[in-house]
């Protein structure tokens, strides 16, 4: 089941790309860091490694979801700031059917989403439904990116050492637990509210 709330990944105008924003809610910051990261470095799209290193700098959470050791964080973060500055940015093929293409020194448009990446914020969103939560959490995309083993943020998680399989159910649960102190967090405020009313 796909939601299509992005678009296709191929789409380049800025105001196609600026709807895609503003429909992600919660995480249109992490979309937003995500595609600057994309036109600083000349990607002609955003794809989930852009992803990953927007979320892990958004979210003091992240890192110590995926990295169990600190020698894990100290190479996974290394090798995001290395891709960030050009240094073995072409280390494979990108993600999506029009990765493969010479490099521009500068996008004559502003890149569009990979396929990966359009269908990493896709699940992410259809998990916030499931669990009747109106918008995704950063976690939910999270979860969504580890569990794509074929995608370039897997593959950057896999080469810092993390173990996948494992990383995914952790995220997951962690996704699952904020969900549960939210819902508790509103049904304290609209007890505070009921109660305020009494005797007006």
């Amino acid at each position: 089941m796909s939601l299509n709330l992005f678009g296709s990944p191929s789409a380049h105008p800025s105001t196609v790309e600026n709807e895609r924003l503003e429909q992600m809610g919660a995480l249109e910051p992490i979309a937003a860091r995500a595609r600057r990261r994309a036109v600083r470095a000349g990607d002609t799209e955003i794809d989930t490694g852009h992803l990953l290193h927007a979320l892990l700098e958004s979210d003091e959470r992240a890192l110590g979801l995926v990295t169990q050791l600190p020698t894990q964080a100290t190479r996974l973060m290394g090798y995001l700031a290395q891709r960030s500055i050009g240094f073995g940015r072409d280390w494979r093929p990108g993600e999506g059917a029009n990765a493969i293409r010479p490099r521009l020194s500068a996008p004559l448009a502003p890149p569009g989403w990979s396929r990966s990446a359009a269908a990493a914020l896709e699940r992410a969103a259809l998990a916030a439904l499931i669990r009747d939560r109106g918008e995704p959490d950063v976690l939910d995309l999270l979860a969504e990116l580890v569990s794509d083993s074929e995608c370039r943020a897997a593959a950057m998680l896999l080469g810092a050492g993390v173990e996948l399989q494992g990383t995914v159910a952790r995220v997951r649960a962690a996704a699952g637990r904020a969900a549960e102190q939210d819902e508790d967090g509103a049904d304290e405020d609209g007890a505070d509210d009921d109660g305020a009313g009494v005797g007006r």
